[in-house]
């Protein structure tokens, strides 16, 4: 084809009367330009004819001798590197593309306790934290001045690299109330069974994932075993994020410990093949944020702090007072308490407050806020049937809304619905022998009798209520363990809407009644049981047991607490 072209090349010239020379020189040109076009490859998923031209690239060295860039190959493209040409970065200098001493000086690079290296997946994310995670980035960084100090405090005491500390940054941006769809939790987002194994409580009332203290001790542990077991710095935060029977399982398959070697073949999950790239790029970007563009950040102060022991089942509320703090600062120091309240089973718990309060002011203040304070000692189950009001609970219970929410709510307005579990308090020492019901401790057949008391023993404090701007008639309920409806028929109300400045009367259902002489048992229902069995075992009618405990139905469920009227009055 080359000599068909040529010799229609010449015989134009000889028409145009040009030079021999002229023609040769033309053809000499056309020959080079036709073999330094671009290369093409055969792509195989498009069958044996087809071709697809691929972008190229120089690899450039720096000189040992010299200390110059050297172009040594002239190679194909590789498609991260295309991926990081899409990126909305300035272009890297190619002199500079792979040289390190372009992102860091020998003095900064001596600054660092991990090994750090420059390669393609680590400029990508670089690039990628600096342009499309910008805003992430900035949240994580301005959190990390809170936690880095003492976490780092910690690392150091275990004699491990402080930079491992950048872990944390990568797994949950330093957020300690972090929760990964795998169930993994806290700052360095441990699992349920890895966090046991290092000393982690997680339990109804705590969750030591979320303490940044604890965890990082069980941190700093499991990465010290995984290092002894890999040898390798890489690999054990590789082990930290896959699990190291993954990674011993890939390292048998390849025969190979070098990560950077492992990650080619895809054995090994595409997030851990990422994990080493982002750690070093989030640990460059962190220690040197303004030479990345991060110079403007508002950060939070490091945490610094007392440990205090408090008494069982303190309210967060309490200390707050106490301190003159709200809930939310005291609770941001104690990400672990999931409930209102510490541990009722822990005599001594230690909480965490600013190194700025007054410890000896902190504990007469809280004496003072726990002298009329009911201690919850723990919680019975109830599931809500059909047709319970949470103020009916209450009142059945005799128990405060304010502690319905302290044990079952985290974070808002207390609701219920049919089904849901919800946490009934036990308390030590009663207010009232209507909260009898909540202290009788669970057990299969309970064959303590004890003398049954009216609910209605105590009279309400106020008659009238108030409405308040943005005040619901549920809320009003709530408050004060009256049922929507009597408070509707109280009021000759036809719905439920409420307006500021309404003044509600509030029903006297309270009034002191002379107590009823009936005892009762109380029965425990096992799996399998039923209404007739239980009749017969107590020489009761099935009918008199559903009336006496307001069942529509003869369906019983594992654990359903049933009275059983022993004696009449």
């Amino acid at each position: 084809m080359l000599i068909f072209n040529f010799y229609y090349l010449f015989k134009f010239c000889k028409m145009t009367n040009m030079k021999i020379y002229l023609a040769i020189s033309l053809a000499i040109i056309f020959l080079v330009s036709c073999s330094s076009g671009p290369k093409k490859i055969q792509d195989s998923s498009y069958g044996s004819r087809a071709t697809v031209e691929m972008p190229r690239e120089s690899v450039v060295v720096m000189s040992p001798e010299t200390k110059t860039p050297i172009i040594i190959a002239d190679r194909p493209m590789s498609p991260l590197k295309k991926e990081l040409e899409t990126l909305k970065m300035p272009k890297v200098d190619p002199e500079d593309e792979d040289d390190v001493s372009s992102l860091l000086t020998h003095d900064e690079l001596k600054d660092f306790d991990i090994p750090i290296v420059f390669n393609e997946a680590v400029e990508y994310y670089i690039r990628y934290f600096t342009t499309e995670k910008r805003k992430v980035f900035t949240n994580w960084l301005r959190r990390a001045r809170y936690y880095i100090p003492i976490m780092k405090e910690i690392l150091k005491e275990n004699n491990m690299p402080e930079d491992l500390v950048y872990l944390a940054m990568i797994e949950s941006g330093f957020n300690a109330r972090a929760y990964s769809p795998k169930k993994a939790c806290g700052p360095w987002q441990f699992i349920y069974a890895t966090g046991g194994r290092y000393g982690l409580k997680v339990n109804f009332w705590i969750d030591e994932r979320r303490d940044p203290e604890k965890s990082t001790v069980a941190a700093a542990k499991y990465l010290r075993d995984l290092f002894n077991q890999f040898g390798c710095w890489y690999l054990a935060a590789a082990g930290y994020n896959a699990g190291e029977g993954r990674v011993e399982r890939a390292i048998n398959k390849h025969n190979t410990n070098d990560f950077w070697e492992l990650i080619k073949y895809n054995t090994l999950p595409k997030e851990t093949r990422e994990y080493i790239p982002k750690l070093i790029a989030a640990a460059i970007i962190a220690k040197y944020p303004e030479k990345y563009g991060f110079g403007n950040i508002t950060y939070e102060k490091p945490v610094r702090f007392h440990q205090v022991s408090v008494p069982p089942s303190t309210p967060i509320s309490a200390i707050a007072r106490a301190t003159s703090l709200d809930v939310g600062s005291v609770r941001s120091y104690n990400p672990e308490i999931l409930r209102g309240i510490t541990p009722p089973y822990e005599d001594d718990y230690k909480i965490k407050l600013p190194d700025t309060i007054d410890i000896s002011n902190f504990t007469n203040n809280l004496t003072v806020a726990l002298k009329n304070e009911r201690i919850i000692k723990g919680v019975v189950a109830y599931r809500v049937k059909k047709g319970d009001t949470l103020a009916r609970i209450m009142k059945r219970y005799g128990v405060k809304y304010e502690h319905m929410a302290l044990i079952n709510a985290t974070d808002g307005e207390l609701r219920i619905k049919k089904g849901m579990v919800l946490n009934i308090p036990r308390y030590t020492a009663p207010a009232n022998k209507k909260a009898m019901l909540a202290i009788i401790d669970v057990e299969p057949y309970n064959t303590r009798t004890k003398k049954h008391i009216s609910p209605d023993a105590k009279k309400p404090v106020k008659t009238y209520h108030i409405v308040k701007k943005g005040e619901t008639l549920s809320a009003i309920s709530n408050k004060y363990g009256i049922d929507k409806e009597e408070l509707m028929k109280a009021n000759n109300m036809r719905s439920e809407k409420v307006y500021a400045d309404m003044r509600l009367k509030l029903v006297k259902h309270n009034e002191t009644k002379k107590a009823k002489a009936t005892t009762y048992r109380y029965h425990i229902v096992k799996k399998g049981e039923t209404l007739s069995a239980i009749s017969n075992k107590y020489g009761i009618d099935a009918n008199r047991i559903k009336n006496t405990n307001k069942l529509k139905t003869s369906k019983l469920y594992p654990n359903m607490r049933l009275k059983i009227v022993t004696n009449e009055g």
